[in-house]
């Protein structure tokens, strides 16, 4: 039997995989920065200057592995996403499917759903409260459709 923390905590997986997306991107904007601050190496000159530890090569491979990264993180996000929405989907009343889809799949904040939804910021947290109730009857009906496939297989 699922509980309101285990529908919450489920929603939030998807919030909390962007804002790892959107670090994770900002580190790999750091390291294409830092390339294009590394130094040529003077071979002509009597001492050899200019390199860092390191050379253009290692930092290319751990660009390379950072898009990598990235890429696992969108694929990632994507896949809960749809998951996610799918099972907001099943839900009948259209005000809590937006309350949630804007909520935890598009990560807006309270004051700005009671704006778009035009209702007062204190309604929506009511009306929040009811939707994740309606999503945990969803979300329970997924969890026993999943173990009766795994009795099955």
């Amino acid at each position: 039997m699922t509980d309101i923390k285990q529908v919450r905590a489920y929603l939030w997986r998807v919030r909390d995989a962007e804002r790892e997306l959107k670090l994770l991107e900002q580190e790999y904007e750091q390291a294409k920065a830092d390339i294009l601050h590394l130094k040529a190496i003077q071979y002509d000159a009597d001492k050899i200057t200019g390199g860092k530890i390191g050379d253009l090569s290692d930092a290319i491979a751990v660009l390379e592995g950072y898009a990598e990264r990235v890429s696992a993180k969108w694929d990632e996000l994507i896949a809960l996403r749809n998951e996610a929405g799918a099972l907001i989907e099943q839900i009948a009343d259209g005000r809590y499917r937006e309350v949630l889809t804007r909520r935890y799949l598009w990560g807006e904040s309270w004051e700005y759903i009671a704006v778009g939804l035009g209702y007062a910021y204190h309604h929506i947290h009511k009306l929040h409260g009811q939707a994740l109730n309606e999503f945990e009857a969803v979300f329970e009906k997924r969890i026993q459709m999943d173990t009766k496939t795994c009795d099955i297989v």
